[in-house]
């Protein structure tokens, strides 16, 4: 099986299986772990950022974000198919009792005319008081211009709003852009990194942000069970992909350019590359079918809705998988 379904599915490299077994180790809820100290500090340097809290996940980050931001009853603005709102379990709503209001723009980011349009009435007593807004980068693999961000940042810090980036595969739209992840993490008061999708490591996502936040946060990872002991074990996993896996990322963006230009000449399928991701449309409501055909021929994918399907690139992948995937992409095609 050549599985595309999302580059969480990697496995350790040897030199990464290395330094996670011989990781110096201590008690991580009393602050004691070494490893995870220097995963903290270094990903803080690294966003530009004053501290960093290490956790088991990306949708613990987000939620702890919103969490330690927000006070019940506020709103929190995001883009409807964020990871943060439709992808984990409503922990907004659940967790810290705020209230979303979301977007629909292709691009993934609010306009300036739907931010002024959502700011209007703000004191009306009616209405909840805007305080978070949260946006993601990559969205769905496309990449969020820094100087958009840093306008929508702008217009929240006017307004007294604060502003979280959901980056989970922020390294991707750096190395993409060309970028340091400190120019794409400006502006926003919390960014969520992942360490277990693009660069490779098994466990573990971080959030950054000044150090009263993360304080906060550190008080939230343990208040939802996320305090971690011999953590460095898997820290140092982390750590390794972060120190050695960024750049390369640039070689998974051009093997999904080369997939997805063959999937394109794949009729009845279209497809168009963005960083790591191939979004492969497919004709209407026939999403899943070929999805199971695809992976009948041993290609792993997700169907997005009933018109899409998702594939993603990562580490584990060769030039020699990415043909073959292609090739058995157009048999399933053929057979449909």
């Amino acid at each position: 099986m050549i599985d595309l379904r999302s580059d969480t599915v990697t496995k350790p490299t040897p030199a990464m299986r290395r330094a996670m077994a011989e990781a110096d180790v201590g008690d991580d809820v009393f602050g004691e772990d070494p490893t995870v100290r220097a995963l903290e500090e270094e990903t803080a340097a690294v966003l530009g950022k004053e501290a960093a809290l290490y956790v088991p996940s990306g949708h613990m980050s987000n939620q702890i974000a919103v969490y330690v931001q927000t006070r019940s009853g506020e709103e929190v603005w995001s883009h409807r198919l964020a990871h943060v709102v439709a992808n984990e379990q409503g922990g907004t709503s659940v967790l810290a009792r705020v209230l979303p209001r979301l977007h629909d723009s292709e691009s993934g980011y609010p306009d300036a005319a739907l931010l002024e349009r959502w700011a209007r009435g703000v004191d009306d007593v009616h209405r909840a008081r805007p305080r978070l807004i949260c946006l993601e980068n990559t969205f769905s693999g496309l990449v969020v211009p820094p100087a958009e961000q840093e306008r929508i940042a702008a217009f929240a810090h006017d307004r007294g709003m604060l502003v979280h980036l959901d980056g989970a595969r922020l390294w991707n739209a750096a190395v993409e852009l060309g970028e340091t992840p400190a120019r794409l993490a400006r502006g926003a008061d919390t960014v969520s990194v992942c360490f277990s999708k693009g660069l490779g490591a098994p466990v573990g996502s971080a959030l950054v942000g000044d150090a009263a936040a993360i304080a906060a946060g550190r008080r939230a990872r343990k208040l939802l069970g996320g305090g971690m002991r011999q953590a460095g074990i898997v820290a140092a996993g982390a750590l390794y992909g972060l120190r050695n896996h960024v750049d390369r990322l640039a070689e998974d963006h051009e093997r999904a350019r080369r997939l997805a230009e063959r999937i394109s000449l794949t009729p009845p399928l279209g497809a168009r590359a963005r960083t790591n991701m191939i979004l492969v449309d497919t004709p209407a409501g026939r999403a899943q079918e070929l999805a199971d055909l695809f992976a009948r021929e041993g290609v792993g994918c997700v169907p997005m809705g009933e018109d899409r399907i998702r594939l993603v690139v990562h580490l584990d992948l060769s030039d020699a998988d990415v043909d073959a995937a292609a090739e058995r992409i157009a048999k399933a095609a053929a057979a449909a």
